[in-house]
């Protein structure tokens, strides 16, 4: 008889669940692995079983919102949508990441301690460097298709996340979201800035 393999993805995904809110409550240095066991309704060694330590849990918490983030701003080019709200759906989905109050603490608690742990710091940055930029690829369709005027699509996909992140990203992980109505008229603004740039004439 052959023994069927038992799925722990379920079990893998509450503990690191579990680990993020303890990390957001108590903080990285303050939160034990016997804390996020009895956070997960699982045994000590049920946990290592899964990860190896506390920081590889975060490692892998801050991964997966990554992985996460890079999969929202997977938008297909449609050539008979204007180039402004498309370009809009990328910038709220980069909006979107400090609007949630868990993903936004879960950014806080990560950043501090990867200033105590450098070694975390550039691993999460290779695994970002790994992921695939949907905008890049949505940028070479729109100048295909004769609506952009520009050489370098990663070099436009770095210059448009720039200009999102020093508003949207950075700053709220220190003093929290952007208000509603300033954060929609500065994205348009940018998107406007960026057309100027990069825009043509159909």
């Amino acid at each position: 008889m052959v023994r069927k393999k038992r799925d722990t993805s379920a079990k893998r995904e509450s503990i690191l669940d579990s680990a993020v809110d303890a990390f957001i409550e108590f903080g990285f240095e303050k939160t034990s692995m016997d804390l996020i066991a009895d956070r997960a309704n699982s045994s000590k060694r049920t946990v290592y079983n899964h990860f190896s330590s506390k920081e590889s849990l975060i490692e892998e918490a801050f991964n997966r919102f990554l992985k996460s983030a890079f999969e929202s701003k997977s938008i297909e080019y449609d050539p008979e949508r204007s180039l402004e709200e498309q370009l809009g759906e990328f910038a709220e989905a980069k909006m979107r990441l400090t609007e949630d109050p868990r993903q936004l603490g879960l950014m806080r608690v990560t950043l501090n301690a990867f200033v105590t742990h450098p070694q975390m710091a550039e691993r999460a940055v290779l695994f970002s460097d790994s992921q695939e930029d949907g905008l890049v690829t949505w940028l070479k369709k729109a100048a295909q298709d004769g609506r952009l005027n520009l050489s370098d699509p990663e070099l436009a996909a770095e210059s448009f996340w720039s200009l999102f992140s020093g508003t949207f990203f950075w700053p709220p992980i220190v003093r929290g979201p952007v208000k509603k109505q300033v954060g929609q008229k500065l994205k348009a603004e940018y998107i406007q800035l960026f057309l100027a740039r990069y825009g043509k004439a159909r």
